[in-house]
């Protein structure tokens, strides 16, 4: 792997980190001051699962090409 894509990687990786990193501190003050509001909080944690999945667990490895992995 060349060291422009490993850096590459690298960057996306920390800014999805820090990402879930903000959805979650904003999910727990939004759980904590607006006990009521379930749907943003269902959102949210929609959208924090999409980029695991995505980033993190490597599903589109799955559907690949075996040429395309290496």
């Amino acid at each position: 792997m060349d060291e422009n894509k490993k850096s590459e990687a690298f960057q996306i990786g920390l800014s999805v980190i820090t990402l879930l990193i903000v959805f979650t501190v904003g999910e727990y003050l939004l759980g904590v001051i607006a006990v009521d509001w379930w749907m943003p909080l269902i959102a949210i944690g929609l959208f924090k699962a999409f980029f695991i999945i995505r980033d993190y667990m490597h599903l589109p490895r799955l559907f690949a090409a075996e040429e395309e992995i290496h």
